[in-house]
């Protein structure tokens, strides 16, 4: 079907079973007539329900390409029709060709509007919980210790695997037989990739609750992207909306999720467009924006432990080889034109980790100019935090409608210069720290009390427009649990309904570092995770 105007859009995690969720789906309509849509999963868990959806949008847009979720797989009490494993997932094929909606067992469509020729590539394999929780060497373990944590997804009830032996052998056979389809594709084009569950690992490095990403996908398809081509990669089942680039390729999570998840964040436009690319997507960058580096920020390894889901970081422990003034914007550059070379380096290369982390948000690249006392000026409707010290830059970013206020640190883990003990920590934390560096220790005591101190006071400063000395926040640092609060010793301010009289946060001691954080929730205490 050729297409002059359409758009590719995509949306996944309608979960039509929620009444307000049923409201916006039944109000999805294309914005031109021939855009085609993709539903990546996660309709909802009754066959009536999924039917009563994708016969709706397959009355309005040109084409929908529907792959399933964990939900539709399930074998649910509330659903009538008892179908287990293959056989349900057969019978929902059907109903979908019975509805002129395309699965993965048709043909792939080729999108022939602009940004093509382009083959969808809408896919089914599953998960076999290899993204393991971190330091578990087998499935068993990993499973073990999500359920010590409380942490057990529904699946394990109600997706059954009929008739094969287990979810992760299913997901093998879905792999190899997938494999061999994308083989097949014309060489001359690039690929859609469509899938429930993220392709690759690091979309879930932001979760939550890490034990919950071994339900979340698979290694054996950590290499798609490249292998085939694929202009574009299409996900779900995360409940976290945003985009991400891995090797050059775009990765964006449709979700609507649960009413409970967004109703607490800004209104944004639910049918996410795939196709075409925008302009701020191409490989050239407009005039007077940054280039962009063939080395960047890593995932933020060490901060993502300190920090809640709804904030996305990056960090880099090296600056790369180009220089600052091409990895700024002309009005980045003027603003440390006078700097010595080694400020100009980690001021440029903390951007780039602050542009790498909004990214993960959608939010389009922009310059983060230094305000009052040096606090970066984010975009409207975020809020957030950088860092740099010797070997680490890093950055982290949330929408305000979840997080009013981070603040994050990162020091050397060295002992402070004599005098600074006194002059940081009140006579209690001197005693304190003292006390904890009479022993043998791997953590320099004084400067995590320092650290957390700075960590709190970016939080304070952007919020109040105020200072806070270092005598104004006593700092009690759990040296087991790798947590701290902090109480404000003056009066109190409250923001949005929450005091800041008390704050929680984060720490850990790591590759030569001292890291800090403090994110303040919306609508509740900061507890840093």
């Amino acid at each position: 079907m050729a297409l002059m105007h359409g758009r590719l859009l995509a949306v996944s995690d309608l979960h039509v079973a929620y009444q307000e969720n049923r409201d916006i789906t039944a109000g999805l309509r294309p914005t031109a007539p021939g855009d085609w849509l993709i539903v990546a999963g996660d309709v909802g868990e009754r066959v009536s329900d999924i039917e009563w959806t994708l016969g709706l949008l397959a009355e309005r847009f040109a084409k929908v390409v529907w792959v399933p979720g964990n939900h539709e797989l399930w074998t649910h009490p509330d659903d009538p029709v008892t179908l287990r494993g293959e056989e349900r997932y057969r019978h929902l094929v059907e109903l979908c060709r019975g509805l002129g909606v395309v699965t993965p067992e048709d043909p792939y469509p080729v999108w022939d509007g602009e940004g093509g020729p382009v083959t969808i590539a809408p896919l089914f394999v599953l998960y076999d919980y290899s993204f393991r929780v971190p330091g578990a060497a087998t499935k068993e373990e990993s499973l073990r210790l999500a359920h010590e944590a409380g942490v057990v997804c529904t699946d394990e009830y109600f997706l059954h695997p009929d008739p094969h032996t287990s979810r992760d052998a299913w997901c093998r056979e879905r792999v190899a037989l997938t494999e061999r389809r994308l083989a097949a594709v014309d060489p001359a084009h690039r690929t859609v990739l469509v899938n429930h569950w993220p392709l690759v690992r690091q979309p879930t490095d932001i979760l939550r609750y890490p034990e919950f990403a071994q339900w979340c996908g698979t290694t054996l398809t950590a290499d798609w992207h490249r292998r085939f081509r694929a202009a574009a990669v299409v996900y779900g089942h995360l409940h976290i909306p945003r985009v991400t680039w891995y090797d050059g390729v775009k990765f964006t999570e449709v979700s609507l999720g649960y009413p409970r998840e967004w109703k607490r964040r800004p209104p944004r436009e639910l049918l996410r467009t795939v196709l075409p690319p925008s302009s701020t997507t191409t490989a050239a960058a407009p005039a007077g924006r940054p280039r962009e580096l063939t080395t960047t920020p890593e995932r933020a390894r060490l901060l993502q432990e300190l920090l809640p889901g709804g904030v996305t970081a990056a960090e880099a422990f090296t600056d790369p080889p180009e220089p600052p003034a091409e990895r700024l914007y002309p009005e980045e550059a003027r603003a440390v034109a006078r700097a010595v070379p080694h400020r100009q380096a980690e001021f440029a290369t903390v951007r780039q980790c602050a542009r790498r982390a909004l990214g993960a948000l959608g939010v389009e690249p922009a310059p983060l100019l230094p305000g009052r006392r040096g606090a970066p000026q984010w975009p409207a409707g975020i809020v957030g935090s950088m860092t740099h010290c010797a070997g680490y830059r890093a950055a982290a970013v949330a929408r305000r409608g979840e997080v009013i206020g981070i603040g994050i640190d990162a020091e050397p883990n060295e002992p402070l210069k004599d005098g600074l003990l006194e002059a940081v920590g009140l006579p209690e934390e001197q005693e304190q720290v003292r006390a904890r560096m009479r022993g043998p220790s791997e953590v320099c005591w004084d400067r995590l009390l320092f650290s957390a101190k700075e960590s709190v006071f970016k939080v304070w400063y952007p919020l109040t427009a105020r200072e806070l000395d270092f005598d104004e926040a006593r700092i009690d640092v759990d040296p087991d649990k790798g947590t701290f609060t902090a109480r404000i010793l003056v009066p109190a301010t409250t923001v949005d309904g929450i005091s800041l009289a008390h704050m929680n946060g984060r720490w850990l001691c790591r590759s030569g570092l001292l890291v800090t954080a403090v994110a303040l929730a919306a609508g509740a205490g900061g507890d840093g995770g």
